[in-house]
């Protein structure tokens, strides 16, 4: 079994932490320092990136509205609402319900266009702050856990995450470019899109992130970037029985946990290349844990009230 290192991004605070927060950070001080008042973004109803987003915007005092999908009925209890909707709610984001994945950005840029020619300061943040300005908040995560690994005397030779969107592998990609870690292959593991749509976006915002530092002489492409897809399962969302054995045998043996959408695939796909081999003793692994938890948990509305 190669040696196992877990970056622990479940723990980075605001709004029960998670790899958002890092982009977050670039991204909501961008705006802040325009004058922006209100904060548009998109995501699905257990959204770790919406939850965060909401958390930021109350921190900052930012009016924060979220056009969000609704999972799968079957997929909630009955009586229920998924605890991050109920933080959602309580940070005091508005909530715009769209029927379909498809419909959320046409329906976030609409209602962007309304505030802004009423002459209101309103921006909107894509799924995930996955461009390249968001994606700085992994360059920076780069050069801190470099620092840590320097301590040990080591580097990864692999890095494992959960990704779709795009933004976490390519700060990741661009950071390991930039400070030294040019041999470590970073695999993102999908949760619900192909591998060639991600590695595509990948490939596009960290050309971004290069443009954004001056460093033209970088560039970098898809076939270049390693994306895993077999471990997506049923769909987006649904638990694989994969995925089970990795969240039991992870808090059994280490005390942590992992959710269920995604990094608990992640870590499956690491532990089915353990299996097949692909990975060795000689092998160093860093896993970054992009958090999520709140996904296994639900919540009961004050009073019994529906929405």
């Amino acid at each position: 079994c190669p040696r196992i290192f877990i970056k622990r991004d479940d723990y980075t605070g605001t709004g029960f932490g998670s790899n958002k927060l890092r982009k977050l950070d670039y991204a909501i001080a961008f705006e802040l320092e325009k004058g922006t008042k209100t904060i548009l973004t998109i995501a699905g109803e257990k959204s770790n990136h919406a939850r965060v987003t909401a958390a930021v915007c109350a921190k900052f005092g930012l009016r924060c509205i979220l056009v969000l999908n609704r999972a799968e009925k079957d997929l909630i209890p009955d009586g229920l609402i998924c605890a991050s909707r109920y933080l959602y709610e309580l940070f005091g984001a508005e909530i715009h319900w769209v029927d379909s994945r498809e419909e959320r950005e046409p329906k976030a840029l609409e209602i962007l266009e309304k505030l802004q020619s009423s002459g209101q300061k309103a921006a909107y943040i894509p799924l995930g702050v996955s461009v390249p300005l968001g994606a700085l908040g992994f360059v920076n995560a780069i050069n801190e856990v470099k620092t840590q690994f320097d301590g040990l005397g080591t580097q990864p030779n692999y890095i494992f995450h959960a990704g779709t969107s795009g933004g976490t592998q390519a700060g990741i990609i661009a950071g390991c470019q930039l400070f030294g870690w040019e041999k470590t292959e970073v695999v993102a593991v999908s949760p619900d899109d192909s591998a060639k749509e991600i590695s595509h976006r990948v490939a596009q915002i960290t050309d971004g992130i290069y443009h954004l530092l001056g460093k033209s002489n970088l560039t970098i492409s898809p076939s270049d970037i390693t994306v895993l897809d077999e471990f997506i399962g049923a769909g987006y969302g649904i638990e694989t029985e994969e995925a089970r054995r990795a969240t039991c045998l992870l808090a059994k043996t280490e005390g942590i946990i992992l959710d269920f959408i995604y990094t608990a695939k992640a870590m499956a796909a690491l532990l089915d290349w353990i299996e097949k081999e692909t990975l060795t003793a000689t092998d160093n692994i860093l896993f970054w844990h992009t958090g999520g938890q709140l996904a296994w948990f639900y919540a009961k509305r004050p009073n019994g009230e529906k929405g």
